[in-house]
């Protein structure tokens, strides 16, 4: 048979599709082993592919060449029909406009096959505005300027399928638009309307999202549009506030909260860091009070907004004192029950800030004493407000040694709110073993208002370290190591045969000599960090070095060495904060890495503001079986994934595998700095999930050169998240093959991760462009053989299915239906 189509992308054979049906015959084998076809779409389309004829396994895969170098990349592969045996292969994706390759191939075998496709266009600039976006719960909510736009012709239009989110993450199916009239100028443009009583559906006081997406004839989707609105009494928002400025005397304002004024908003803001002390009392029923910030200045209060509160019961007086950094914030005054009037009292103190100082010597004998130098601190208050700072020790094993406090403070003599302080600690009294130790200093004021923590090392060893007689010492430091500081450092801190994370902290902050890295100082980080040395670091310590190491350069300056240690080291490169055009704001969350069950759970995965469902029904597919979530199965890949160094940062890893090679384990350091407003929800103050999120969001823009939040935030394919958690490489299994059952069973059986996918409107259970882990497989005691998946929005999402927890227990009938785009394990 002539070979009609190109055998690489450069040379594929260019198709022109219509909405009639074309097929093209050829062949693939051992010496042809792919055909390639081009073909570009003008708008966004519903395209169906099939590949028949089948004489051995070929397969079909669509693709994007992103970068235009004519080959195929890593992750330009969009989706795939991965049958097995002669069976035919099919795909009907939704694409935005560009050009595209179709490539057929041989799996085994010598076949011919027929290749069908013919193109529908998708619905698409569909937009409409809520007429408002602050209603009551028995208000009708209503819309303006609706329009969509289908290619086909406005008869093409099915309709605007409508449904609300929840603040929690969950969805309530409502009535759709069906009913479209034609823009009298564009036969291909329509207007339609929309209303909605929200009286039924029993709403409670809360942010809320209204979803839309336009389905033609086909089932072929448009975008998506999202709106929030706000369901309260009118006027009381964060943009209706009442706004107040609070001073270091008391300020007391007095208002009332009943059924019909549910909430009162007031909003501050700080220049400082300071320490607030509000008080809500003079009550007659349960109030409670909030502190918030609109992290995405959206004006609506949303979910994962909340800073602190107090929450006493009754008509206990509520009281909150809390450190926040400079910015803008709101205080809410709720009611709980009953009707109340209530005195709101609230005064600020500044916090101490800008503590800062050095150790003289970090090379000391157990018996010496520790002092400090360029010992620095600055309250806003006045000099006369600091009460201490705090010194700790802390040893090698984690554990604390409290010492003397430094409390005689002398004021800057053209600063009044800077001042220097001594400091000096004799250490034989302590019983100090030969080790490494840090010292910790806080600043407090007189109102208990904290600074931010210092930490500088120092190491301890019996024989003398810091004599000119240690350099003729003939050991591998120096032999190997060319900067004389840095001999006599390392040596001392690879007396344990290991250098610790804190280890190369300390090496990293006292490797420069006049405020810059020199040649030998560059040379000697890469031998620290060679094959042949006296001493070991764990992976993850290792491979940051390494990036640290390999950023240094000769005369490098002092500053910028030390922003690529916190780059790598502490977490102070974030994602880019910025997804799909909108601006993001980080918070400093509050909360415990895995809560009181000390490791990750699977119910904690509660997906956000971010479409990457793909990569939490990744993280999800490690726990194993599960049919429910009072399991409470352990997660081995994703307790090991994460480190918790114990400074509030926290070091994540991922595999950089392809479906090509097996990849090598990579790290990210990450601090408590969340984008709230899209990231993963925090259940009970749980932080790993949205630690993780942010991580694979700053490892990916790493790898791609692209903003994070964009790259993991509007959909993946299933087997790349699974391979980056993993680093296993990838299998497939067919869900509408009864035997995708076996190799399911087989796989979580040894251990692998399982996850599925829809693509399209979803059926009972399922929801549609949809992600979800696969957790078990079972044969009822009828002989049924059942599948169970779990969302990871955490509830079920359309259909609850026993428990509204996330798990759905299907019948092979259902999930051969619902999951089109495939199973992947890995």
């Amino acid at each position: 048979m002539t070979d009609n189509a190109g055998n690489t992308l450069t040379t594929a054979r260019k198709l022109t599709l219509s909405s009639s049906l074309q097929t093209f015959t050829d062949r693939v084998d051992s010496t042809d082993p792919n055909d390639f076809y081009s073909f570009s779409l003008s708008a966004r389309s519903s395209l169906n592919i099939a590949v028949d004829g089948l004489s051995a396994n070929a397969d079909v895969q669509l693709i994007k060449d992103t970068n235009s170098n004519g080959l195929v990349d890593s992750g330009e592969v969009i989706s795939g029909s991965y049958r097995t045996g002669s069976s035919s292969e099919s795909l009907r994706p939704t694409l935005d406009a560009g050009n595209y390759f179709i490539r057929v191939y041989s799996n085994t075998g010598d076949t011919n096959y027929n290749l069908k496709v013919f193109q529908n266009f998708a619905p698409t600039s569909l937009d409409f505005k809520l007429n408002s976006t602050s209603l009551k719960a028995t208000d009708t909510l209503t819309i303006n300027s609706g329009w969509v736009l289908d290619s086909n012709g406005v008869s093409d239009l099915s309709r605007v399928d409508f449904r609300i989110q929840r603040a929690n993450g969950s969805w309530i199916d409502v009535a759709d638009a069906n009913t479209f009239t034609a823009d009298p100028n564009n036969s291909n443009r329509a207007s339609f309307g929309y209303s909605l009583s929200l009286n039924s559906l029993n709403l409670t006081a809360g942010t809320y999202t209204l979803q839309a997406i336009a389905y033609d004839q086909t089932g072929a989707a448009s975008n998506t549009v999202r709106l929030g609105l706000n369901v309260d009494n009118p006027g009381l928002t964060l943009t209706t506030d009442k706004k107040i400025s609070p001073t270091v005397n008391i300020q007391t304002f007095t208002d009332k909260v009943d059924s019909t004024n549910i909430n009162d908003f007031y909003s501050f803001s700080l220049n400082a860091r300071g320490n607030l002390n509000i008080a809500v009392d003079g009550l007659s029923a349960n109030a409670d009070v909030q502190i918030i910030r609109d992290a995405n200045s959206n004006g609506l209060f949303d979910g994962g907004e909340v800073i602190t509160g107090s929450y006493k019961t009754g008509s206990n007086s509520e009281s909150i004192r809390t450190t926040l950094d400079s910015g803008n914030y709101f205080i809410r005054v709720y009611s709980q029950a009953g009707t109340t009037n209530y005195n709101l009292k609230i005064f600020e103190n500044f916090a101490p800030t800008s503590l800062d100082f050095k150790l003289d010597n970090t090379s000391l004998n157990p018996t010496d004493t520790l002092s400090v130098n360029s010992a620095w601190v600055s309250d806003s208050n006045g000099v006369s407000d600091l009460s201490r700072v705090d010194f700790r020790i802390q040893k090698a094993d984690g554990t604390w040694l409290n010492v003397a406090d430094a409390t005689s403070f002398t004021a800057d003599s053209s600063n009044a709110n800077k001042a220097s302080f001594n400091y000096s600690l004799s250490l034989g009294s302590l019983n100090l073993a030969d080790g490494t130790y840090s010292l910790q200093g806080i600043a407090y004021d007189k109102t208990g208002a904290a600074s931010n923590t210092i930490q500088q090392t120092f190491t301890l060893t019996t024989a003398a370290t810091n004599t000119a007689t240690d350099t003729a010492v003939d050991d591998w430091f120096s032999k190997n190591i060319l900067d004389q500081q840095l001999i006599t450092l390392t040596r001392n801190l690879a007396t344990d045969g290991l250098l610790s994370r804190q280890d190369m902290l300390s090496i990293f902050r006292n490797v420069e000599d006049n405020s810059a890295i020199d040649a030998n100082e560059v040379k000697d980080l890469k031998t620290l960090l060679g094959t042949s040395t006296p001493f070991t670091l764990q992976d993850p310590v290792k491979w940051l070095s390494t990036q640290v190491a390999n950023s240094a350069t000769v005369d490098m300056s002092a500053s910028n060495f030390e922003s690529k240690v916190g780059q790598w080291f502490l977490g102070t490169v974030a994602p880019t904060p910025v997804f799909n055009g909108k601006n993001l704001t980080y918070t400093v969350v509050q909360g415990t890495l895995f809560g009181t069950a000390n490791e990750a759970r699977i119910g904690d995965i509660d997906q956000g503001g971010l479409g990457d469902c793909a990569f939490l029904a990744a993280l999800g597919a490690t726990f194993g079986r599960q049919s429910d979530d009072s399991g409470n199965k352990s997660s081995s890949v994703i307790n090991n994934m994460i480190t918790d160094n114990g400074d509030n940062t926290y070091t994540v890893r991922f595999y950089s595998t392809t479906i090509f090679e097996p990849g090598e384990a990579q790290y990210v350091t990450v601090d408590r700095r969340i984008a709230t407003s899209v990231a993963a929800k925090r259940n009970n103050n749980v932080l790993w999930v949205a630690l993780v999120e942010k991580a694979y969001a700053q490892w990916r823009e790493w790898r791609d050169g692209k903003a994070g939040y964009n790259l993991i935030g509007n959909g993946d394919s299933l087997s790349r998240p699974l391979q980056f958690i993993t680093g296993n490489k990838f299998t497939t299994a067919d869900p509408t093959n009864i035997n995708c059952f076996s190799a399911i069973d087989a796989a979580l059986a040894n251990g692998k991760a399982v996850t599925t996918a829809t693509i399209g409107s979803g059926t009972t259970y399922i929801v549609g462009d949809h992600a979800y882990s696969v957790t078990n497989v079972y044969t009822s005691t009828n002989g049924e053989k059942r599948f169970v998946v779990r969302n990871p929005w955490g509830v079920d999402g359309r259909t609850i299915s026993g428990t509204n927890d996330g798990f759905i227990d299907l019948s092979f009938e259902e999930f051969s239906k619902s999951f089109n785009y495939g199973v992947v394990i890995a």
